[in-house]
């Protein structure tokens, strides 16, 4: 018989060197290979899994559920002679009985102990049966009593049970099944008596799991001293960083508390270090705005914003233009919190207010470093905004972001920051505003015959140049995309240059430019996502959902 690493390598899931890094973990720490490449992150359960199956001829969870389902009910469940909590202690759980053998789920098969248990109290024969440790533990909480479980113990023992391998098994397990339905964030939340885990993936939450409320101290816990946060302080908010492997993957995972009625929430973002960075062409952008972004970053000196909420890609926007513009006659140095993207090539300096290294500081060392371009992170404050247009003002090309509604509202959030109109118009070259809409699954894509009706009211005659051209489809739901009907995420744009007309309308009448930029010609965001509608990219319910 073949071993595991062999089949792993085979099937080109691990190289020969990971296997060898895998065999001097479990040579120091004991266990099985399996266990050593998923603790070491080299590869996950849904990796091995079947490999095992293969070579015991055991069966896995949802292969034995094809025969026989579930109990209905707790009272349902057979617990052949031992409570829940023992169940529980031994990591497994009973299923049933199938063909005259007792059929039990373990996270480790080979555990002899309590297979010889169940069949000295039953005396009949007992089947182990395969599952992931996600699998395993939403049968556990089926249990009776099973959640009660860590509720007893005290909060002295909570470093303890963090380090203890149930909960580090159901935290691994949590960011690797983040990271396989390409999750942004995950969310740890606790109500009255519920315990849940939600992912946000493509900019919607979905709730993945409810462990017992008696794992919320010890996954809480577990979660902080990744993070290396202090685990006895519950009342205010922290916030952390950690940095893990896992499948051959490098994440760089932000990590912030917040103190609630019930306890304590958890946010995690997930950032993988070997992302790509995109390029202009990857934000595939209309023909017309790529022209106008290409005719601004041909500009030597200026300010050029990227505007939008948190989480609309604001960042990525930016990098794909120093991606653009990096060539090694340029020195471009970017001032982040935090720095989402390592480029080599480039400075990059991470803020830390902590130690009073905030944007502002930071910026007045950077103008002295003669650099030819600057990204700033965030325009946040009047003092880091004046550098800038210091900055732009003094022959540099100067790339940041706001937090506005729309494009036209940049020059509105500056003014509300006490920047003169006078130094708006003279060092601001032009502004982006974004938002982030699903893209239609393509694997259950089919026609929309509704949804030209619907656009209809929307104006999209105006926007159309070939209207014979025009399709509208959306997605069907399917599990390539957990049923949504969408998969992935791109951008729409509103943009434009900072022009005369703009400047004498910023100092007539700012409160009218959107207006007057619109009756100039201004694609807004709404319409720039109907046009991506009818070219079968995105759905018009997507962008009403997005921009109204």
């Amino acid at each position: 018989m073949k071993k595991l690493g062999q089949h792993l390598i085979e099937n080109n899931i691990i190289s020969q060197q990971e296997l060898e890094a895998g065999l001097a973990f479990q040579q120091q720490f004991g266990g099985r290979l399996g266990e050593a490449l998923i603790k070491q992150g080299i590869c996950s359960e849904e990796d091995i899994l079947p490999i095992v199956a293969g070579q015991w001829q055991l069966p896995r969870l949802g292969d034995w559920l094809k025969h026989q389902p579930l109990p209905a009910g707790v009272e349902d469940i057979p617990l052949l002679g031992f409570d829940a909590a023992w169940w529980y202690a031994q990591n497994a759980c009973p299923l049933g009985i199938m063909d005259a053998c007792l059929w039990i789920v373990m996270d480790d098969v080979f555990n002899s102990f309590v297979v010889d248990s169940v069949h000295k109290k039953n005396a009949q024969t007992v089947r182990p049966v395969l599952a992931t440790n996600h699998e395993l533990r939403q049968l556990l909480v089926l249990l009776e009593g099973a959640s009660d479980y860590l509720a007893g113990y005290h909060a002295d023992a909570l470093q303890d049970m963090a380090i203890g391998a149930p909960v580090v098994q159901f935290v691994n397990d949590t960011i690797q099944r983040a990271l396989d339905a390409r999750a942004s964030d995950i969310h740890f939340e606790t109500y009255r008596g519920i315990f849940r885990v939600r992912f946000r993936v493509d900019g919607v939450l979905h709730e993945v799991d409810r462990p017992g409320i008696g794992m919320q101290a010890a996954v809480i816990s577990r979660l902080k001293l990744m993070a290396g946060l202090d685990i006895s302080e519950k009342r205010l908010p922290q916030d952390g960083r950690i940095r893990t492997r896992l499948s051959g993957i490098s994440l760089d995972i932000r990590v912030a508390t917040t103190p609630c009625v019930m306890g304590e929430d958890i946010v995690m973002r997930l950032l993988i270090s070997e992302d790509k960075i995109s390029s202009l062409a990857d934000l595939n952008m209309h023909a017309d705005h790529n022209a106008l972004v290409e005719s601004l970053l041909r500009q030597t000196n200026g300010i050029i914003l990227v505007t939008g909420p948190t989480g609309s890609g604001k960042s990525t926007t930016l990098y794909a233009f120093l991606q653009h513009l990096f060539s090694e006659e340029r020195k471009i140095i970017t001032v982040e919190d935090p720095v989402e993207y390592q480029v080599s090539g480039i400075t990059q300096i991470q803020v830390n207010a902590e130690i009073g290294l905030n944007f502002a500081s930071v910026l007045r060392s950077v103008l002295r470093q003669d650099p030819d371009i600057v990204l700033i992170g965030e325009i946040r404050d009047k003092e880091t905004a004046e550098i800038a247009i210091q900055a732009a003002l003094t022959g540099h090309l100067v790339l940041s972001t706001l937090h506005t509604n729309d494009a036209p509202g940049a020059y509105v959030r500056l003014m509300d920051m006490g920047i003169q109109p006078y130094l708006l118009a003279s060092s601001i070259i032009g502004v982006l505003g974004q938002r982030l809409v699903r893209k239609i699954c393509p694997r259950c894509a089919t026609a929309d015959a509704t949804a030209g009706q619907q656009a209809e009211t929307m104006g999209w005659q105006q926007l159309a140049a070939d209207q014979d051209k025009i399709h509208f489809m959306r997605g069907q739901g399917c599990p390539h995309c957990l049923g949504s009907g969408y998969r992935g995420r791109r951008p729409i744009f509103e943009m434009f240059a900072a022009t005369d007309d703009v400047h004498h309308q910023l100092t007539k009448n700012p409160d009218e430019l959107k207006a007057e930029l619109i009756k100039n010609g201004m694609r807004t965001l709404q319409q720039d996502g109907i046009l991506h509608a009818m070219n079968a990219e995105t759905t018009i319910e997507e962008v009403m959902r997005v921009v109204g």
